[in-house]
């Protein structure tokens, strides 16, 4: 056996053998973490899901004891054992006792739920596309041994399970539940339950079509802009102003997506991980973190404005405090 295979071995020993399953709760971090469950003989109420605003390294996160399977949410430190399957940009060196599969460099990119099927040989390829649909879009059909999958029924799929994650108390265990109890995208699809994601997705699209007319405060090389709002919009709207200001770095930003925090996404450029920490480097805040092109956080107020005045953003209005929640 060759080093790669002997390490895929190893890591999915660790992944049978931990404590709980972590997932992140987006689409590639879900339909991964359902790869791993139905591994592990396992329902969907075992994984251990956190709620928005913690990660599993954030202090004090209630996670269980034990050595863990970290499903999509970076190669960071963490002070127990651990298996950590990920395609974000890596932070650290594992420990010996941690074991990291990680397509981090790799073209085209292979997200989190496609990577698991190196890890677990026999998992459904409809799971891995579920999860690489929610992070890449249609681009996700040309990863190797995805494209036969039925691109209708996974991109429906795809999007409603990332929905459940991005209005305030969405139902994730629900999204969940449907990627582990199905045989495929259609199953998922005729569930009953089915009607709890698409109740989440309409109020998301509600609070995006409320703000995607907001246009950035800009200078020359950075494009700001503050929201107010419940649900996840800050990130698609920073994506699709990415692509619109090309040459800009830009920060959507919300205040009201966790309680007196400034929760942020940066678009545009690369390095955006290290561009964001040297622009705060004396920091404590959840942030710089995730891919090379799309990173963002969680800062207090005043960090966010620092974070601002480090990266030499334009004088935004509002930054010094949370924005107000008028429509």
């Amino acid at each position: 056996m060759n080093d790669v295979h002997v390490h895929l071995v190893r890591a999915r020993q660790a992944l049978l053998n931990t404590a709980a399953v972590v997932p992140n709760v987006d689409a590639d971090g879900l339909a991964a973490g359902a790869i791993a469950l139905r591994a592990r003989g396992e329902t969907a109420g075992a994984a251990t899901l956190l709620e928005r605003g913690i990660t599993p390294f954030t202090p004090g996160a209630p996670l269980p004891d034990g050595p863990l399977a970290l499903l999509s949410w970076g190669v960071r430190e963490l002070g127990r054992p651990a298996v950590m399957v990920d395609h974000h940009v890596p932070e650290v060196a594992p420990r010996s006792d941690q074991v990291v599969v990680s397509s981090f460099g790799e073209s085209p990119e292979v997200p989190t739920a496609a990577l698991m099927r190196r890890v677990i040989p026999d998992a459904p390829a409809w799971l891995a596309a579920v999860g690489a649909v929610g992070d890449l879009g249609p681009a996700a059909f040309g990863l190797e041994d995805l494209r036969d999958v039925a691109q209708g029924p996974v991109r429906r799929l795809a999007g409603l399970v990332d929905s459940a994650r991005r209005v305030p108390g969405g139902p994730i265990a629900t999204a969940l539940a449907l990627l582990v109890e199905h045989d495929g995208p259609e199953a998922a699809l005729a569930d009953p339950r089915i009607a709890e994601l698409e109740a989440a997705k309409r109020a998301w699209k509600a609070e995006y079509d409320r703000l995607i007319d907001r246009t950035p405060v800009m200078n020359d090389a950075v494009a700001v802009l503050l929201l107010s709002s419940t649900a996840r919009v800050h990130p698609l709207i920073a994506t699709m102003w990415a692509r619109r200001l090309s040459s800009r770095l830009v920060v959507v930003a919300n205040d009201a997506y966790l309680d007196g925090r400034i929760d942020f996404a940066a678009r545009g450029g690369s390095g955006l991980p290290s561009l964001l920490r040297r622009a705060l480097p004396d920091a404590d805040g959840e942030f710089g973190h995730g891919r090379d092109r799309a990173s963002g956080g969680t800062l207090t107020p005043c960090e966010f404005e620092r974070l601002l005045v480090g990266l030499g953003a334009p004088d935004v209005p509002g930054a010094r405090a949370p924005v107000s929640s008028a429509a």
